[in-house]
């Protein structure tokens, strides 16, 4: 079985003119930058650090930025399949059309008993 682990994410392009605020899940469970509430400020650019919790694959990270009190805006996911490679990876958060331009680095291993 390989299991997965978010390291950060790299902000390209915000969707907003100024700030992102940014939150993230992995199969629908919120986790970053806390798994109830908050959201972490993405300026233009710059990396910003996630450290997940380790997630079994196959699975789904999906970005959003918060637009209280209307909701939130996909900024697109990332699918990973159970046959990954090991090691740290990229990827882009894909499966919008807004501006903004993120890219996932994530960590998979294999684990055995």
């Amino acid at each position: 079985m390989k299991v997965v682990k978010a390291i950060s994410i790299y902000c390209h392009q915000t969707d907003d003119d100024d700030v992102d605020e940014l939150f993230m899940f992995y199969n629908g469970q919120r986790f970053w930058p806390n798994s109830s509430d908050g959201t972490v400020g993405a300026t233009q650019t710059g990396t910003y650090g996630v450290n997940s919790p380790i997630y079994e694959l196959p699975g789904r990270f999906s970005l959003r930025d918060d637009e209280s009190p209307l909701g939130s805006d996909s900024l697109g996911w990332v699918d990973l399949s159970a046959d990954e490679p090991e090691g740290q990876n990229q990827a882009d958060f894909i499966g919008t059309d807004d501006d903004g331009h993120y890219t996932l680095t994530y960590k998979v291993k294999e684990i055995g008993f």
